[in-house]
Formats: structure tokens, C-alpha cells, sequence
């Protein structure tokens, strides 16, 4: 079994870093988007390494990064998708997130404005205290404003693709999520009282009991 995680649009691989999992992923870090690029030509780019006609990969998806693993899904075998704080379907996208798109505002998303801002939104969004908040800006570093512009016009505009046969998702998703509220969610397979959409980093060790779980039973 071979094991993939891929962050959250915005952050990087530090996200997991709180995580132990009885089987090492290999973490996916973000590739510059290319001008207009389509989010499939996007996805394949970002998994060309990965086999083709192997059925033991499982991939661990947080927020956006759930999302990228469906669409690989739809041209790659995969056996099992772990979702975490993300979405499965796009009656789950927030209405904001809708209308971002409308509006075109999602070009208005940049590093400056949420590094500025970050003090006053970060702790309904679970980073409650200064270390985490500065690990976000530093994720947030990483990556260009057309990067992050980009990639949530993609997330805003999602319409899944249908897996390969033999995928499974299961979909872990907290009740304090600000950022993809857990009210979108239909029938999540776990649910983590209290749990934001930081829950993978601020409540690790309860996710990886979850996910240690269910990477036992893709065995």
C-alpha cells in the first residue's frame, strides 16, 4: 500500500506534521498553476509520477487537497480516498464560495491581504493561538497570489468527475468547521465534535487514531 497526503489550498505538507500514521505517506507539495489551466490538466501535472495500474495507493486529502484527490481518482486507480475536512460533492461547497465565483472575487485573494488579516478571521477558523497562526503565514509564503487565486477558482467551480471503479472515500469532517461548515456536509462517515478546519494539525492525534483505522482496513 502506498500512501499520498496532500495539504489544503494554502498551506504545504506541515500541515500533517502533528499526524502519526502507521504507514508513511509520501506528501504532495504544490506546483505552480499555468496560465488558464484547466483543473484536470492541473491534477495530472501534479501526479505524473504516480502509476497508472497501481490499485494499493491511498490518498489522504485536507480540504482542497481532498478535492485534487477525487479528480485524480477519475483517471487513476486509487483504492481509498480519506477526506479530511474537505468536500465530496458540490451540493457541499459553501454558498460563499459560490458566489465568490459570481462575482469574480476570488481574484481579489492574496497572501498580503490574508497574512494582514489573519488576527481578526484565524481563530474561528481554528488557529487559536500565535505559533499556529504563524505557521500558517509561513505555508501562506510559500505560494504565489496567481497560485492561490487559481486554485480557488478551481474549488469554487468543482464539478466531480466520476472515479474509476473501486474507489472508496471515507470522509472525516469536524462540527466547528468555519471554512467548510459541517451543515454543507451530507452524512460524513466520522464526525469530531468541535473539531475546525485545523482539526488535522490541532487535534492530530485523535485524526490519526481515525486514519490509522482506516489505512488498517485498506490492508
Amino acid at each position: 500500500m502506498k500512501v499520498y497526503a496532500i495539504p489544503g489550498l494554502g498551506y504545504d505538507c506541515r500541515i500533517f506534521s502533528g499526524l502519526t500514521l502507521d504507514v508513511m505517506p509520501e506528501f504532495i507539495n504544490w506546483i505552480p498553476h499555468l496560465p488558464d489551466e484547466k483543473f484536470k490538466d492541473y491534477t495530472r501535472r501534479l501526479f505524473h509520477h504516480l502509476p497508472q495500474d497501481d490499485d494499493g495507493i491511498v490518498l489522504i486529502g485536507h480540504s482542497f487537497g481532498g478535492v485534487v484527490a477525487q479528480e485524480i481518482a477519475s483517471m487513476k486507480r486509487i483504492r481509498k480516498i480519506i477526506l479530511i475536512s474537505s468536500i465530496k460533492s458540490r451540493a457541499e461547497i459553501p454558498t460563499s464560495f459560490k458566489i465568490l465565483h459570481r462575482l469574480r472575487l476570488y481574484k481579489l485573494f492574496t497572501k498580503q491581504l490574508c497574512t494582514r488579516t489573519v488576527r481578526f478571521w484565524g481563530k474561528h477558523h481554528g488557529m487559536k493561538d500565535t505559533s499556529t497562526i504563524e505557521l500558517f503565514k509561513s505555508m501562506l509564503s510559500k505560494h504565489s497570489n496567481h497560485d492561490l487565486q487559481s486554485a480557488l477558482r478551481m474549488l469554487c467551480t468543482w464539478e466531480p468527475t466520476p472515479m474509476k471503479n473501486g474507489t472508496s472515500i471515507f470522509q472525516l469532517h469536524g462540527t466547528k468547521d468555519a471554512t467548510l461548515p459541517f451543515r454543507f456536509i451530507d452524512n460524513a462517515d466520522e464526525v469530531i465534535d468541535g473539531g475546525s478546519h485545523m482539526m488535522v494539525f490541532n487535534q492530530a492525534a485523535r485524526i490519526s487514531w481515525v486514519v490509522n483505522r482506516e489505512l488498517g482496513k485498506s490492508e
